[in-house]
């Protein structure tokens, strides 16, 4: 780029990724920005890099709401202490951080840096830890150097970074001690076997987060179910990895049935098609889901394909559902999901019509819904509407074609 072009437009930089070089850097004090409100890099070692990234932030300070921090090294788990310095350098304008997004990855630094960061992080809200080890050696009691943020409520971190982050230090308290209001969890790449037992854990998450009531894990289906079963009490809020998604897991999902409001699947960025559907197992286990999770507001399975006669065979109970991907079995054009669609938004508007005239709430067996869809019309198209109709919430589908949203 023209160096005349950033030093004039340089202060619409706002997000800068994948910055590894002091030249990158360099290239920021040419152009003078210094609102940034994202920032992803590479940390170098060579203290060359570490003033200019120092002066990076001390200029940004103000503005800086997510950073990604991944430590530069030669694949060894732990590599030179990061300093809190170098992410909050000292300045006589008493600017508080806006940092509300954190990753750290393959960092290494000492307990005591980590709770100072946490508290210089009012407005922090989400953290990401990977691979970073944080020494607690000599390991002290609870509260000298373990700062509780009331702020955080989401962690992206696999078990062994929550419960060992220092191998010199197997009995210093879990992280989750700094989070007593921790709503979220996500078990990022969690192997297969816990670093802790499933009774500890939940011991910890029980006494630590009582709030922790999201779910999301990428272990198979044995880990899955071991956590769902005996990990964690009365979530809201569950993820799984779609091609774990198995008739044992979802058996698993309904011990949190009273309390289930999202139930969904990782899914790869490229939707396969229907014929990937791997999940073998009797209709009736899909649909245990939303036939006995009262509760439920979004069921979303974009992988799975549901079969209209499995559907229509009970009732779902879920009255409150908002948001609804499925695939359904016939409904493989891009032409009868459009059809379906209209169907069903035609239908909305025609029973608001009725309710507005008679002052009262139509149900599915109200005639109305018979002129808007008539019973003869047995179509795919037809009976799939018919049955979105029964929710009356319901604002966002997708069925295997476009998301539709409507105003309720």
């Amino acid at each position: 780029l023209d160096p005349k072009a950033l030093e004039k437009h340089g202060h619409h930089i706002f997000i800068v990724k994948n910055m590894k070089e002091v030249e990158h850097i360099l290239v920021l004090f040419e152009s003078n920005a210094s609102k940034l409100k994202s920032l992803s890099l590479t940390m170098k070692t060579s203290p060359e890099f570490q003033a200019y990234f120092n002066d990076l932030m001390r200029r940004n300070n103000a503005t800086i709401e997510h950073i990604e921090i991944l430590q530069s090294s030669s694949g060894t788990y732990s590599g030179p202490f990061f300093h809190v310095d170098s992410l909050f350098p000292e300045t006589s304008t008493g600017v508080t951080s806006k940092l509300s997004s954190i990753k750290f990855e393959a960092l290494t630094m000492t307990r005591d840096a980590f709770s100072s960061i946490l508290r210089i992080c009012p407005c922090l809200t989400k953290l990401n830890m990977r691979n970073t080890t944080l020494s607690s050696w000599p390991v002290r009691k609870l509260g000298a150097n373990h700062y509780q943020h009331h702020g955080v409520t989401d962690l992206v971190a696999p078990v062994k970074q929550v419960f060992r982050m220092d191998n010199k230090s197997e009995n210093a308290p879990s992280l989750l001690v700094h989070f007593p209001n921790l709503k979220s969890w996500h078990l990022w790449n969690s192997p297969n076997t816990l670093e802790v037992s499933v009774k500890e854990l939940r011991d910890e998450v029980t006494r630590c987060c009582p709030l922790l009531k999201t779910l999301l894990t990428t272990s198979d289906t044995e880990m899955s179910v071991n956590l769902l079963v005996k990990g964690f009490n009365s979530l809201k809020s569950i993820c799984v990895l779609n091609e774990h998604l198995s008739a044992e897991v979802i058996l698993a999902i309904l011990n949190h049935q009273d309390t289930l409001i999202h139930v969904f699947t990782f899914d790869s960025d490229n939707i396969l098609g229907i014929e990937s559907n791997h999940l073998q197992a009797p209709g009736w286990i899909i649909q245990s889901l939303p036939r006995s999770c009262t509760r439920l507001k979004m069921l979303y399975f974009p992988l799975y394909e549901m079969n209209i006669d499995d559907i229509e065979d009970a009732t779902w109970e879920c009255y409150n559902l908002e948001t609804l991907h499925i695939r359904v079995r016939g409904l493989n054009t891009k032409e009868k999901i459009d059809r379906a669609i209209q169907l069903w938004t035609e239908g909305r508007i025609a029973n608001r019509k009725k309710q507005t005239n008679d002052k009262k709430r139509p149900t599915l067996c109200d005639s109305q819904l018979c002129i808007v869809i008539p019973r003869v019309d047995n179509s795919i198209e037809a009976r799939v509407a018919r049955h979105l109709l029964q929710f009356k919430k319901l604002r966002n589908v997708w069925l295997g074609w476009k998301i539709r949203e409507v105003c309720n």
